[in-house]
């Protein structure tokens, strides 16, 4: 039975300890705040086109796009989170050789905090419109629509006057409407499936708006909490490759020598 070989051990380097709300985090937070717009873009251009009558078909497309959209920012973490690891490391060697840092090279470095504090910074602006939002918004009803302009002079006349001035009490509306409608645009894969249960449900899903907002943005934060791990498989994946080239050395150098020894006289 062969010998089962032992795990090659894991190289874990230390690295420099950032801050987690330095101006680093405070760059990645704006950059953030662009990618939660490009999301939410995503999120309403693929959920009206695809828009299905079946509530399990609507489920399952909302599951497809918020788990796509955490992926790709759970991987946009992971790098920023790596890349953040490996200069740690850089920054962790030069401070051992006495060598000076800067404040702003220090900020750099990794922090297992600050892809959480970049998130709170990237959805800020956003968390604001749908907390406003989600403490204002009612239950959808039917609202009438725009008077069309060749009715307006009626509006002045008695009897039909007075069926028009309906339509005249839709002051204060517009800003709601219009509120409602970039909130549930960015919020889409949830919305669809709440319409499709009613209007209580869809009144829930507004109201929980700000939490729907940080869901993909999440991803990040978690992604950018491995960054340490990234570091340490790609130094361990450095080190077996190292391991085997010295291998794949001693071999040919055995392999020589043995070519190059005398032959024995029989």
């Amino acid at each position: 039975m062969p010998t089962p070989k032992k795990p090659f051990p894991e190289v874990v380097k230390p690295v420099l300890i950032g801050s987690w709300h330095g101006r680093d985090a405070w760059k990645q937070g704006a950059k953030l705040m662009l990618n939660i717009l490009f999301v939410s873009i995503i999120y309403l251009i693929l959920s009206l086109l695809l828009t299905f009558d079946a509530l399990a078909l609507r489920m399952i497309t909302a599951l497809v796009l918020i788990a796509t959209a955490v992926g790709y920012l759970y991987t946009t973490g992971v790098t920023a989170g790596h890349a953040d690891a490996a200069f740690g490391e850089i920054m962790y060697l030069r401070d051992q050789e006495g060598k000076p840092i800067t404040a702003e090279e220090r900020e750099r470095c990794f922090h297992p905090m600050k892809g959480l504090f970049a998130v709170l910074v990237g959805a800020a602006p956003y968390l604001v419109i749908t907390i406003v939002f989600a403490c204002i918004t009612t239950l959808s009803t039917y609202s009438l629509g725009v008077l069309p302009s060749w009715l307006t002079r009626y509006t002045r006349q008695s009897g039909i006057g007075d069926a028009l001035q309906y339509y005249q009490g839709r002051g204060g509306l517009e800003l709601f409407t219009i509120l409602r409608v970039v909130i549930r645009s960015m919020t889409m894969p949830f919305i669809n499936v709440a319409v499709k249960l009613g209007d209580v449900a869809t009144l829930w899903a507004e109201r929980l708006s700000p939490v729907w907002i940080l869901v993909a943005p999440m991803g990040y934060a978690l992604g950018y909490a491995q960054g340490l791990k990234a570091r340490t498989k790609i130094n361990t994946g450095i080190a077996i490759g190292d391991q085997k080239k010295k291998r794949r050395e001693r071999k040919a150098r055995r392999e020589r020598a043995r070519k190059s020894a005398p032959e024995r006289l029989i």
